[in-house]
C-alpha cells in the first residue's frame, strides 16, 4: 500500500513540475492607450472631452492582433482603465484566450482582473479556471480557487483529470506556487498537498521526466526516475535515481554540451549498488550466466564519454570512452537488446589531420573482452597511427601513386608485445581502351617491420611481400520513359567487373602474430562480379530514388585448381562461395534487404541475412530480421506495431535463437492514448526474468517539459 501511495505522490509531483504556460501575448501588454483602437458594437459612443468610450451589444475592440469581445465595454483613455462585462473574451494572435464574466484592465501598469474566468494556452492545450484571475504585471499572474487541466470536455462535464488550488500564482520563466492543492480524477479527489512550488518556463524546462514503473521477481518493485536540468541553450544534464526494492539503488548523470558547432560531447556516469550479487546470479543459473564470467561485485558502474573537437587547419580530436565495472554489466543494465549482446568494448581517443590528399590519424585503442574474466592477454593498441594518401599522378608519367601505412604499439600484460610498422604503396596505371571499359593494372609492394622486447629470441623482424592485380570494368546505362507524374524515367545501370590478384607464397610462421596483417595468405585468383541498379528520376524536380540494388560475385582460386593448396583434402574446390546482396525499396515505406554466401560444392548457404521492414500510414510498422552463420549464429528478430483503434497501439517484439531453440527475449506492449493522458504497458520475458513496466503521462503537462531538445550554441 505504501508503494502504491509513493507512486501516486511521485506522479503528481512530476506532473506539477512539467507545467509551462506560454503567455507570450496575454502575458505582455494587453492594450496600449497611446495607440489606435478599432471599436465596433450595436451602440457605440465617445466623449472626446473625457476620452471615454462606451459600447453595448456585440462589442468588438481590436488593437495589433489582440481582440476583446463582450456585451458591454467602457474605456477611459484619460485615466487608463477599461471594464468589460458579459461574455467577455480576450484573444491574442497566437490563439490564447481569456474568458470571464467581467474583466477590469488597468492600461497604466498593465494589470487586469478577470472574475469567474478561464485562461486557455493553445500551445499546450492548458485550461486555467478561477473565481478570480489577476494579472499583476508582465508575465505575472495569481488567482483564487483555481482549477487547471489539459483535457477538452463539453461545458458542464468533468474533465478526465484536473488540479485545484485555493490560491495559486505564477510568473513566466519563474515559479508556479499553489496552496491547498487537490488532484481530481473525473471530479473525485485522490490526493492532497498543502503547498507546491514548481517552475514554469516557455523554453527547455528543468523538471522531472516521465517516471517508469515496473515489477519482476528479480528486481521487485521498480521505479526509474529522471530529473532534467536545462542549464543553458548549449548545456543540459539528466540525473537518474532508480529504485529496485529487492535488488538495490542506482544513480546516474548524463551531461550534454554543445560549445560550438565544432565542439560538443556527452558524459554518462551510472552506479548501481546491489544488495546481493549472488542472488542475482541465481536467476541466471539455468542459462550459464549468459556465457559471461562471474566478475561482478555489489558495486556496478558504467562510464561513457564522447567528445568531438574540430580544430582549425583540418585537425580533429575525438574521444569515445566506454568503461564498465564487470563483464556481466550489460546483462543487467543494457539499454536495448543490441547492447545486451555485446561481447567486447572499445575505448578510443584520436587526433587526426586532414589535407587535400593525405590523412593522418593517431589513435589510442583500449579493448575489454566481456567473455574473458582476465583481460591480461587482450591486445591493446597504444597507440595506432595510420597515414594514407589518395591516388595522384606521378609527374611526367601515366602512373598514379597512393599509400596506406600504419604503426601500432601492441601492449598487454601477458603474451607477446611489440611494435609493427606496415607500409604499402600502390602504383596503378588507369587505362580506357577504345573508351569501352576501364582497365587498371596495379602493383602494391608491402614492407613490414617488427620490434619485439627481449622476451623473444630476436628483437627485430621484417617482411617483404607484394600484391599484383588488374581490374577491368565497364558501365552500361539505359533510360526508360514511364510517363509517370512523379517519376517519368527509369535509369538501369549494369556494371560488370573482372579482377585478377596475385600474392606470392611466403613463410611467415617466425613473425609475431598479433592480427591478420601478420599472416597474409598467398593468392592467385580471378574474381568476377556484376552490379546493377534501378533508379527512378523526376525530370520536374530532378530528384531520384533508387528502387533496386544488386551485387553478385565469386572467385576462382588458381592455386587450388593447380593443387598448390587444398581447402578440402578430398577434392579440389577452386570456386569460392557465391556472395550476393540485394536491396529492394519499391517505395518509401517498404524495404527488403538480403545478403548471403552460398557454397557451390555442398550446395548450401554458409551465411544469410534478410531484412523486411514496412511502415503504415496510421503509425503501424513491421520489421523481420533473420541472420544465419553456419555453426555459429541463427536467430529471428521480429518487431510489430499495430494500431488497433485510433487510441490503442499494440506492439510485439521477439528474438528467437534456433540454435538454443528458445526465445532470448520477448516484449509485449500496449499504448492507450486519450486526448489528455496516455498509458503505456510493457511486459518483457527474458531468460532470467520477466518484467512488467508501465508509464502514465498527463498529456500537455508531461509533454511540456521537452527536456530532450536539440542543443544549440550558447
Amino acid at each position: 500500500m505504501r508503494f502504491r501511495t509513493a507512486i501516486v505522490l511521485h506522479l503528481i509531483f512530476f506532473v506539477l513540475l512539467c507545467v509551462k504556460p506560454a503567455l507570450a501575448e496575454l502575458g505582455g501588454e494587453l492594450f496600449r492607450k497611446d495607440r489606435p483602437f478599432h471599436v465596433e458594437g450595436n451602440q457605440v459612443s465617445y466623449d472626446s472631452s473625457l476620452r471615454l468610450y462606451s459600447a453595448r451589444g456585440n462589442v468588438v475592440i481590436s488593437q495589433e492582433g489582440t481582440v476583446l469581445t463582450a456585451d458591454t465595454v467602457v474605456m477611459d483613455l484619460e485615466q487608463g482603465w477599461a471594464r468589460a462585462t458579459g461574455r467577455v473574451r480576450l484573444t491574442d494572435k497566437k490563439g490564447d484566450y481569456l474568458r470571464a464574466q467581467r474583466l477590469d484592465i488597468n492600461m497604466n501598469d498593465n494589470t487586469a482582473v478577470a472574475h469567474r474566468g478561464t485562461l486557455f494556452l493553445k500551445d499546450i492545450n492548458l485550461y486555467i479556471q478561477g473565481d478570480m484571475i489577476r494579472k499583476r504585471g508582465e508575465d505575472l499572474f495569481d488567482g483564487k480557487r483555481v482549477t487547471f487541466t489539459t483535457c477538452d470536455c463539453p461545458e458542464g462535464e468533468r474533465p478526465a483529470w484536473s488540479f485545484y488550488a485555493s490560491r495559486a500564482g505564477f510568473r513566466m520563466e519563474g515559479f508556479f506556487t499553489a496552496t491547498n492543492m487537490l488532484f481530481y480524477v473525473k471530479g473525485m479527489p485522490v490526493l492532497y498537498t498543502p503547498f507546491m512550488a514548481l517552475p514554469v518556463k516557455r523554453k527547455r524546462q528543468t523538471g522531472f521526466l516521465t517516471p517508469e514503473f515496473g515489477y519482476s521477481e528479480l528486481r521487485g518493485y521498480r521505479i526509474n526516475n529522471a530529473f532534467f536540468w536545462a542549464i543553458s541553450r548549449s548545456q543540459d544534464a539528466t540525473f537518474y535515481l532508480d529504485v529496485e526494492t529487492r535488488r538495490g539503488v542506482g544513480k546516474g548523470l548524463e551531461y550534454r554540451y554543445y560549445r560550438t558547432a565544432r565542439s560538443y560531447g556527452t558524459l554518462y556516469v551510472y552506479h548501481f549498488k546491489e544488495k546481493d550479487i549472488d542472488r542475482v546470479r541465481e536467476f541466471r543459473s539455468d542459462v550459464d550466466n549468459l556465457s559471461r564470467p562471474l566478475s561482478a561485485t555489489n558495486n556496478r558502474w558504467q562510464f561513457d564519454f564522447k567528445h568531438t573537437e574540430l580544430l582549425p587547419h583540418g585537425y580533429a580530436i575525438k574521444a569515445d570512452i566506454r568503461l564498465v565495472s564487470d563483464d556481466e554489466y550489460f546483462i543487467d543494465f543494457a539499454k536495448d537488446s543490441e547492447e545486451r549482446s555485446l561481447e567486447s568494448l572499445e575505448s578510443n581517443v584520436s587526433l587526426s589531420k586532414g589535407w587535400e590528399r593525405y590523412n593522418l590519424t593517431v589513435q589510442f585503442r583500449l579493448f575489454d573482452n566481456l567473455l574473458l574474466k582476465d583481460d591480461s592477454t587482450v591486445l591493446q593498441k597504444l597507440p595506432e597511427v595510420n597515414f594514407t594518401a589518395s591516388a595522384k599522378a606521378i609527374p611526367y608519367t601515366p602512373l598514379f601513386l597512393s599509400l596506406e601505412s600504419s604503426f601500432v604499439n601492441f601492449e598487454r600484460k601477458e603474451g607477446i608485445r611489440g611494435q609493427r610498422l606496415d607500409i604499402m604503396p600502390r602504383i596503378s596505371l588507369p587505362l580506357n581502351p577504345w573508351r569501352l571499359f576501364e582497365l587498371t593494372p596495379s602493383f602494391k609492394p608491402r614492407f613490414t617491420l617488427y620490434r619485439i622486447p627481449e622476451e623473444m629470441d630476436r628483437n627485430n623482424y621484417s617482411r617483404y611481400i607484394y600484391e599484383a592485380s588488374i581490374d577491368a570494368t565497364t558501365t552500361l546505362v539505359r533510360y526508360f520513359h514511364t510517363g509517370g507524374k512523379d517519376v517519368d524515367r527509369l535509369r538501369h545501370t549494369i556494371r560488370p567487373k573482372l579482377t585478377y590478384t596475385y600474392i606470392p607464397p611466403l613463410t611467415q610462421t617466425e613473425l609475431p602474430q598479433f592480427d591478420g596483417t601478420d599472416n597474409i595468405e598467398p593468392k592467385n585468383e580471378i574474381r568476377y562480379s556484376i552490379n546493377t541498379t534501378l533508379t527512378g528520376i523526376s525530370s520536374r524536380t530532378w530528384k531520384s530514388q533508387r528502387y533496386l540494388y544488386m551485387d553478385i560475385g565469386q572467385s576462382y582460386n588458381i592455386r587450388e585448381a593447380r593443387g598448390d593448396s587444398r581447402i578440402d583434402p578430398e577434392r579440389k574446390r577452386p570456386f569460392s562461395d557465391v556472395d550476393a546482396e540485394i536491396i529492394f525499396t519499391p517505395s518509401g515505406w517498404l524495404t527488403l534487404t538480403s545478403r548471403a554466401t552460398y557454397d557451390v560444392y555442398d550446395e548450401r548457404f554458409e551465411s544469410y541475412d534478410a531484412l523486411f521492414s514496412a511502415r503504415g500510414s496510421r503509425g503501424g510498422s513491421v520489421s523481420v530480421v533473420y541472420r544465419f552463420v553456419r555453426d555459429s549464429v541463427e536467430y529471428l528478430e521480429t518487431d510489430l506495431k499495430m494500431r488497433l483503434t485510433p487510441s490503442v497501439m499494440a506492439g510485439y517484439r521477439e528474438r528467437y535463437s534456433f540454435i538454443e531453440d528458445e526465445s532470448i527475449e520477448k516484449q509485449y506492449s500496449l499504448e492507450y492514448s486519450h486526448q489528455c493522458w496516455q498509458l503505456n504497458l510493457r511486459y518483457v520475458e527474458r531468460l532470467e526474468e520477466d518484467v512488467l513496466f508501465f508509464i502514465f503521462t498527463l498529456r500537455g503537462l508531461g509533454e511540456a517539459l521537452g527536456g530532450r531538445a536539440v542543443l544549440r550554441e550558447g
